[in-house]
């Protein structure tokens, strides 16, 4: 399925983010039951707040999820995308009404280059959420958004091993937040209960091979390196923001692609880091801090001739029903809110829904487009 993007309108004079390196952050302070101070949890949430603030990017590190079961949700991914194609149609998303817009999106059928030129993805993708199988009082037919998985099960222990990372990337999302609560001198639970502590998560398994053309394309790609791209070079991703609230992305460890662009025009390399998650803010975040922080533009570009990668991007987002508004805390009469108050339900379901189809060639509504990390 094509999550959607909306790009960010504008950056605070006074965040320069003309950044070169991404920041590290240990954060086994913030795991429950560790133990630490206040002090110390307040320490690692200035980190937090320093990094969004003038990056919008950082890694974690010491973040309590096993190393080996990210390592296995990746290695079985490779083993699902290797299945013939008629196999990985059967979850996919082409029946997606029927499917709550979840399950397996072909290679090259999402887009995010289009403004200014089209031009399609790279990569193949698994597209799950937060499962939810009630019918919600007052829709009785239920929402659109609200379905269950069609997990892929043809791989033995797939579906297990991605049910498990589910709960433990629920639970690191809950951390971070704790932690950038109190690095913006909020309570360190405001994220939880009401407004995020149930997350609509979703989850990407994504699958970049190399890209068609390689040994052409990756000449101006080296050439290039760090600068703006022609439209008539393939990506595996384009230039995107992330809607939602805090992305947090599980990368294979010898292929680097994702990039990230500062302030100056550069594009940074988020490299792999082992034993780290790359994360980045999203839009819901701007709202909250009324434009304290800003989600940074970013890209995949795999220049391997050779290798292909798999990246897992996991979106913590707020509770379908939560009210997302510049809060009191970061207003005042010489800096009103910036951004009208939005229920993220709602909104979600409108850019997730761009029309009345679910043609993969659908892929405008409204100035807004396709995303994925």
């Amino acid at each position: 399925m094509q999550r959607l993007v909306s790009f960010s309108k504008s950056i605070s004079s006074a965040q320069s983010r003309a950044f070169h390196t991404i920041p590290v952050i240990d954060i086994s302070a913030l795991q429950r039951g560790c133990g630490s101070s206040l002090a110390n949890r307040q320490a690692v949430g200035a980190e937090l707040d320093w990094a969004c603030r003038n990056v919008g990017f950082f890694y974690v590190k010491n973040h309590g999820v096993d190393a080996r079961l990210s390592d296995r949700v990746r290695g079985l991914s490779r083993e699902w995308f290797d299945l013939p194609a008629a196999v990985k149609n059967e979850i996919a998303l082409s029946d997606c009404k029927v499917k709550g817009f979840r399950g397996y999106q072909a290679l090259g059928a999402n887009v995010t280059r289009y403004v200014g030129g089209f031009q399609r993805d790279w990569h193949e993708a698994i597209d799950l959420y937060k499962e939810c199988d009630e019918i919600v009082a007052g829709h009785p037919e239920g929402r659109p958004l609200h379905a269950t998985n069609p997990w892929p099960t043809q791989v033995p222990e797939y579906r297990e091993t991605l049910q498990t990372y589910v709960g433990e990337m629920v639970g690191l999302g809950a951390s971070i937040l704790r932690g950038i609560a109190l690095g913006l001198n909020l309570d360190e639970e405001f994220f939880a209960g009401a407004r995020a502590g149930d997350p609509f998560w979703v989850m990407r398994v994504i699958h970049y091979p190399p890209l068609p053309l390689c040994s052409q394309a990756e000449g101006q790609l080296e050439t290039n390196t760090g600068q703006e791209l022609e439209r008539s070079v393939q990506l595996s991703c384009g230039e995107h923001t992330d809607y939602g609230l805090l992305t947090m992305v599980n990368q294979d460890p010898d292929v680097a692609a994702l990039q990230v662009k500062n302030t100056q025009g550069e594009w940074i390399s988020a490299s792999p880091i082992p034993n780290t998650f790359v994360c980045n803010i999203g839009d819901m975040l701007k709202v909250w801090t009324n434009g304290r922080y800003q989600p940074t533009l970013h890209r995949v570009v795999n220049q391997s001739r050779s290798n292909r990668r798999v990246s897992v991007p996991f979106f913590y987002e707020p509770n379908f029903d939560t009210f997302v508004a510049p809060l009191s805390e970061f207003c005042s009469e010489t800096n009103p809110p910036m951004y009208d108050g939005i229920k993220y339900g709602d909104t979600f379901n409108k850019k997730y829904i761009p029309t009345s189809s679910c043609d993969t060639n659908d892929i405008m509504n409204n100035g807004d487009i396709f995303l994925v990390v």
